[in-house]
């Protein structure tokens, strides 16, 4: 029995997945059950069955109809798949299945449908987007009462809850809307001739939802959102709405307000919402969280902002993003606290002149603002007040010993120093208590009359009215910057933090290093544990053991979106895995382990780290890329010279061989033994000339594939010299060959065969460059431990620039002779496989010099 889709199971099936074309959303959409939707669309697999497609059925539910069940005959249908949940076997689309066998149609009833915990995601809508971007063609359907952004004015009129919604943002990525309607008389006629409901529950709908006033306004609704949809689908310059959200309640009203107004008007919708001290405590944080998952699903853009004043940070988003129009919530005013204090709607209203303000009445008084009596809510816990009650009674007591000596007036003063204080310490709350204590301690025990709140002196009484005003704004004051303080102090660490990780990121380019740097910065910001995955060649770096996190990090990193704990994807995962996204593609996933969700300023901070690692990677990414394609450019270049360079010298001894060979056949030429044996000789000279070419390619091939090994043995250097010379032959041409070897002919370990080659490379080359007849010198000397062969001719020398002749495939200007420019790139291979050197120099006198120095005692 299969129990939910795990996440080790959703790995094997995530690494099948190529990329591919996102795949066509079809939708049927209507005023309610039983209008035709299935019906059709069962119609349309039909028809697509029949043009040779490959159609299956993901679910549909036919719900007793005959003339669905008579439609479904005929369609494969993928097995649905079994889960267990509280102690019963519920079925459901079996997505991995659908996902693995790649239909090219896949038919998803009820588009809205809540899914059985254990299945990969909450809502079904979430499988076909899964199915989509796997580039699966999904056909589905939907009733116009599952839309959020109409579900308020439906409850009203059909007056009883709906269950299941879609955000109107499925809707409106669907690449076609078929909209099914029949009037409200027929619909009602189908449903009394059972073709809706079974007779059991005819009777019950007719009473409920499917009475005619309901089914009018919900076609005339689903008319009007088609017409919507057209209207949208026309290309034109769009306006931009906003509307501003809080922690009430009432936020979710206000959006679907902003989302109904934004698609009669064709508009973007953008959400604003000021995370404050209003919205710190659990009960807010929760609250903010679910209407920004809201809005996302209604598919606006949400706008995020830190400011004390949230008014300030209405109206800069406004002008950032350069809205047209702005839906706020309203109340009536509190008659009693408004000649102190302005709500925030009207502050909005002064504040955007140029801006159309559309305020949404509510039904009760805590609407979108900030009411001055929520700011005496306490809210700092209760060791801070027990601390400021504790304080000021000793400081009671110390003025009680002063009050002979300065008066009670002077002991106001004290008071006062004494709340201003208080305020670089604690918050808001504790330091009012602070002003209302000291001012009631003041007036019970130092105004006369004593130990009564009787004030008899009006001076008396105006100082302490006065002494009340000004601790209560002193303290407020000072608590006030002193909280500003700290959040300027916050946002200064975390913009130090962020320059500094810029800073360090601009300096590395290696992948390894950025992540290190990454996760070093991400210890320094979170109080829980977050890591650094880069994604390359199918695999993560570091890598993640665990089969279950690998997993969800995997789906993240298919699907570009948060997988794992506090989302709605793989939520039985104790990771929460967000990715890590750049222009150049998703280059890894961000590993976070809290046991709390993290606040959406941690959220805010953590994405905006995460995008300056994955610039970082993706730099590193496009260097490497860059390197590979210089390499691949050289290596055609290489290619280009190789062939060009072999197509001609490996021509030219060809050549002579197949027309010396064609001479032979000659009967006059046959017959004269001189002509012959010429021709004989060129094609001997022309074949050790084509050996020593093809000679030298596989040595250099041998050399860098690193197959070339030294058979070393005690050999004279005059061997080795004379073995070079010999292998010139008739190369050597007019060149005289003089030989100087001093006393220096002690044995020595070196490889033969390989250094005669070195050898002979040097004095072919000083053959090929030098005109005929110029001599040719080899000789040795020694010094200290090291034997030094020398190679020296008479010719013009070197070019001004030399430092490249020992470089593969350099060539200069030839004497006409053959070549590869492959020799002395060999002889220098042989020579520090020997553990020596080789340089080349030009003669005082004219001419070449090259130098071998070889340790006697050679590696």
């Amino acid at each position: 029995m299969n129990e939910g889709k795990r996440p080790e199971d959703f790995l094997s099936l995530a690494n099948q997945e190529e990329p591919k074309k996102k795949g066509i959303l079809k939708v049927y959409f209507g005023m309610s059950p039983g209008v035709g939707k299935t019906y059709a669309m069962l119609t349309e697999a039909h028809h697509l069955k029949e043009e040779g497609e490959d159609v299956r059925i993901g679910i549909v539910e036919s719900h007793g109809r005959s003339d669905t069940k008579a439609l479904i005959e005929g369609l494969d249908w993928i097995p649905l798949k079994k889960i267990e949940y509280r102690d019963k076997v519920w079925e459901e689309m079996d997505l991995e299945t659908i996902l693995k066998e790649r239909p090219s149609y896949v038919l998803v009833d009820e588009l809205a449908h809540t899914n059985i915990p254990g299945s990969v995601n909450k809502k079904r809508y979430q499988d076909i987007f899964s199915l989509l971007d796997a580039g699966v063609h999904v056909l589905s359907t939907v009733n116009v009462q599952h839309l959020e952004s109409q579900v308020d004015s439906i409850e009203k009129i059909i007056q009883s809850p709906v269950k299941e919604t879609i955000p109107d943002s499925i809707l409106e990525r669907a690449d076609e809307l078929v909209l099914i309607d029949i009037i409200p008389d027929e619909l009602l006629k189908r449903l009394s001739d059972g073709k809706v409901y079974i007779p059991e529950k005819v009777v019950s709908a007719k009473e409920n939802f499917f009475r005619k006033e309901n089914l009018t306004y919900l076609r005339e609704l689903s008319l009007s959102y088609t017409a919507k949809y057209v209207e949208k689908k026309m290309p034109q310059g769009r306006e931009r709405i906003m509307v501003a959200i809080s922690a009430n309640p009432n936020s979710k009203t206000l959006l679907r307000n902003a989302k109904r107004l934004a698609l009669e008007r064709n508009s973007e919708l953008y959400v604003f919402f000021s995370e404050n001290e209003e919205n710190k405590n659990p009960e807010s944080f929760h609250s903010i969280r679910s209407h920004i998952r809201f809005a996302k699903e209604l598919g606006a853009e949400v706008v995020h902002s830190f400011e004390s004043d949230p008014v300030v940070g209405i109206v800069s988003a406004v002008h950032e993003k350069r809205i047209h129009r702005l839906v706020i919530g309203g109340s009536r005013k509190n008659r009693f606290l408004d000649p102190f204090h302005t709500n925030i709607t009207t502050k909005i209203i002064k504040s955007l002149r140029d801006v159309e303000i559309i305020v949404v009445p509510f039904q009760d008084d805590r609407s979108f603002q900030f009411d001055f009596y929520k700011k005496l809510i306490p809210s700092s816990g209760i060791r801070q007040y027990l601390s400021v009650f504790a304080l000021t009674l000793f400081v009671t007591l110390c003025n009680q010993v002063l009050n002979a000596y300065i008066g009670y007036w002077a002991i106001s003063i004290l008071y006062l120093f004494y709340v201003a204080v208080l305020g670089m310490f604690f918050s808001r709350g504790p330091v009012l208590l602070a002003a209302i204590l000291s001012a009631s301690f003041w007036n019970y025990l130092f105004i006369p009359p004593l130990y009564t709140f009787y004030i008899s002196k009006l001076e008396d009484a105006l100082m302490f009215v006065i002494f009340m005003l000004i601790a209560l704004i002193n303290g407020g004051l000072t608590a006030k910057l002193k909280k500003n303080e700290t959040k300027l102090r916050s946002r200064e660490e975390k913009l130090s933090i962020l320059y500094e990780l810029t800073h360090d990121l601009s300096k590395t380019s290696s992948a390894p290093e950025i992540i290190k740097i990454g996760d070093n910065f991400f210890k320094k910001i979170f109080p829980f544990p977050v890591k650094l995955h880069f994604y390359q060649n199918g695999e993560f770096v570091p890598a993640i053991e665990d089969q279950k996190d690998l997993g969800v990090a995997t789906w993240t990193i298919k699907n570009g979106k948060p997988a794992g704990k506090y989302t709605e994807t793989l939520s039985l995962s104790n990771i929460t895995f967000y990715p890590l996204v750049s222009p150049g593609g998703i280059t890894g996933v961000i590993r976070v382990t809290s046991l709390e969700e993290p606040s959406l300023e941690q959220e805010v901070l953590l994405n905006t780290v995460a995008n300056q690692v994955a610039l970082a990677l993706d730099r590193d990414t496009l260097s490497e890329d860059s390197r590979k394609n210089f390499l691949l450019k050289e290596s055609e270049k290489l290619y280009n010279l190789v062939f060009n360079s072999l197509s001609h010298e490996l021509k030219t001894p060809l050549t002579s061989i197949q027309g010396s060979a064609s001479a032979l056949l000659d009967p006059e030429i046959d017959s004269d033994p001189t002509a012959r044996k010429n021709l004989i000789e060129e094609i001997q000279e022309s074949s050790l000339v084509l050996n020593l070419l093809l000679g030298n390619l596989l040595d250099i091939s041998r050399i860098e594939s690193g197959y070339l090994t030294l058979k070393k043995e005690k050999v004279h250097p005059s061997e080795i010299i004379h073995d070079s010379v010999s292998f010139l032959g008739k190369n050597k041409a007019n060149h005289l060959i003089k030989i100087l070897i001093n006393d220096l002919d002690t044995p020595i370990e070196l490889d033969r065969v390989l250094f005669s080659h070195a050898i002979f490379n040097l004095l072919y080359n000083a053959c090929l460059y030098t005109p005929s007849g110029s001599t040719i010198w080899v000789s040795l000397q020694k010094r200290e431990n090291h034997l030094q062969w020398i190679v020296e001719d008479n010719g013009k020398g070197l070019p001004a620039d030399s430092s490249y002749i020992f470089q593969k495939f350099y060539r200069g200007e030839s004497s006409g002779k053959i070549g590869t420019g492959l020799g002395l790139a060999i002889s220098k291979s042989i020579v520090e496989l020997h553990g020596g050197t080789i340089e080349a120099m030009n003669r005082k006198d004219g001419g070449a010099r090259f130098l071998i120095d070889v340790p006697i005692s050679a590696p």
